[in-house]
């Protein structure tokens, strides 16, 4: 029977040096529900890195996003918690050394997020246990990834704003948070048993599998990150409509704002083709790897849908898809998932789908 995550935080709280594992499986659910959905259907073997290594993820980005501290103080932050990332599992003054440097409010704050990065050595302490192999992919994506965020991101900041310029500054930034992403689980999935020739045919795609992922998150949420003082829109888009990325949460700038939530759709539809041509050539044999990435990609092609169907809504207030959906991508993807045949008409469906509401919104 699981623990209750307070049951959990009181031990870590403690100083509990055996909670270790308990509190990566519950802190995923507190940091991602969805991703914690997903990441029950890996094969035994990945299960465990592939937590952490989100775990990890999370922990940089909690530091990327937190407008509060200066940009250099976050740039401190990231490299000391990109040397943690040793080969060996993090040695643990590296990691005390990045959790002493962090901001003295965070220690006392009840935020998941903070919370896991405050108490981070215990994902550390789990990641010591993960074999070589395995950690080798995660050290390197999880370094490029804050090296990202630190020679690019971070630099892209105005007046306690992110901002970015052009279309290319927004793919960029998306590689570095979501890009990497699909190239370590790449690495992973290869390494048990695939052939170079399967790998090398993922590996043309992985990045567009992340970057559909995280466009569409970026589309999704422009309303909440209006509120942290953050705009993934890009400039160049923007100007194309007549509106400024400051403007896109204004009612009086909202049939412009939707035209520029409509380009973003487009160009998240474009790395879908690549994200599902990425699920097709995955083994058909290996089906909990097709159905790991199959559910965040229906779900993120739904959401796109929504967007595309009432822009002016989703610009008013976050979208969501359903419960019913999302139980329904569950069942149908059992089936499916076997069969490229049976997964090129799941994805045809909504790819017709959304042709036809951008045709519309075009009218």
């Amino acid at each position: 029977m699981p623990i209750a995550t307070s049951e959990i935080k009181r031990r870590v709280l403690q100083g509990d040096p055996t909670v270790s594992s308990e509190f990566c499986r519950a802190w995923l659910q507190e940091v991602s529900r969805t991703f914690a959905l997903n990441i029950r259907v890996l094969p035994r073997d990945l299960e465990e890195v592939v937590r952490l290594a989100y775990l990890f993820m999370r922990i940089a980005d909690t530091v990327e996003d937190d407008r509060q501290m200066p940009p250099e103080v976050r740039q401190e932050l990231l490299e000391k918690f990109v040397r943690c990332f040793d080969g060996k599992g993090g040695d643990p003054g590296d990691i005390r050394s990045f959790v002493e440097a962090l901001p003295p409010d965070w220690r006392s704050d009840d935020h998941p997020d903070r919370f896991l990065v405050v108490h981070c050595h215990h994902v550390f302490s789990v990641y010591r246990t993960v074999p070589v192999e395995l950690r080798k992919p995660v050290d390197e994506r999880v370094r490029e990834m804050c090296g990202g965020m630190i020679h690019y991101a971070l630099k892209r900041e105005a007046d306690g704003w992110f901002q970015l310029g052009t279309s290319q500054e927004l793919l960029d930034y998306c590689y570095f948070v979501a890009g990497t992403v699909g190239l370590m689980l790449t690495d992973l999935f290869a390494g048990s048993g695939m052939s170079q020739a399967r790998k090398a045919k993922l590996k043309a795609n992985a990045v567009g599998f992340g970057l559909a992922l995280q466009l569409v998150n970026i589309a999704r949420d422009i309303p909440a990150d209006g509120t942290r003082r953050t705009i993934f829109v890009p400039e160049d888009i923007c100007q194309a409509r007549g509106v400024r990325p400051c403007e896109l949460w204004e009612e009086d700038h909202r049939q412009a704002a939707s035209q520029v939530l409509l380009d973003l759709v487009r160009l998240a539809d474009r790395e879908v083709r690549a994200a599902q041509a990425y699920i097709l050539d995955l083994p058909w044999y290996r089906f909990r790897l097709r159905l790991f990435c199959l559910w965040p990609l229906l779900m993120s092609q739904d959401t796109l849908s929504l967007l595309a169907g009432d822009p002016a809504a989703a610009l008013a207030g976050r979208v969501k898809i359903t419960r019913p959906q999302v139980r329904r991508i569950l069942w149908t993807t059992m089936v499916t998932c076997w069969s490229n045949l049976a997964l090129k008409f799941q994805f045809a469906s909504r790819n017709n789908l959304l042709r036809k509401q951008l045709r519309e919104s075009m009218a």
